[in-house]
């Protein structure tokens, strides 16, 4: 059975400074995996390196048995795979739906999804659609 992810001997950067060195994981369909560690340990820029949102990235990433230490995050997030980060990346002044709204429309086979759909996937999200970004 191929992996849903692949990392092997994942190194990653943040300008000269060397954060990653060697991080293999496996993770196979279905499984639910959590990463642990103290602050500074390497969770998150593991995760930003598999979005390849770190800086230069070099070792091996494989989803579903697809290579990506090259591609572009948007590439890997057509694979399947997202990274949701701990801050809020959002604009406050704005309500939920404004926020939504702000990336522009993809037109073409895999598109990205309309607003009414992430609403459906996600119904708290659609009764606070009027609620300003700093609640």
């Amino acid at each position: 059975m191929t992996a849903a992810l692949e990392i092997k001997g994942l190194q990653a950067w943040y300008g000269e400074s060397h954060v990653l060195h060697g991080v293999d994981m496996v993770v196979q369909p279905g499984e639910v995996v959590t990463l642990l560690g103290r602050n500074g340990a390497g969770r998150t820029t593991t995760m930003r390196a598999v979005m390849g949102l770190t800086g230069a990235r070099k070792g091996s990433i494989r989803v579903n048995g697809t290579e990506t230490i090259a591609m572009p995050t948007h590439r890997i997030a057509h694979l399947g795979i997202g990274y949701c980060p701990e801050e809020r990346g959002i604009f406050a002044s704005l309500s939920a739906e404004e926020n939504l709204m702000l990336p522009p429309a993809l037109k073409g086979a895999g598109a990205g999804m309309s607003v009414e759909e992430i609403y459906e996937m996600f119904p708290n999200l659609a009764e606070r659609r009027h609620s300003q970004g700093t609640r």
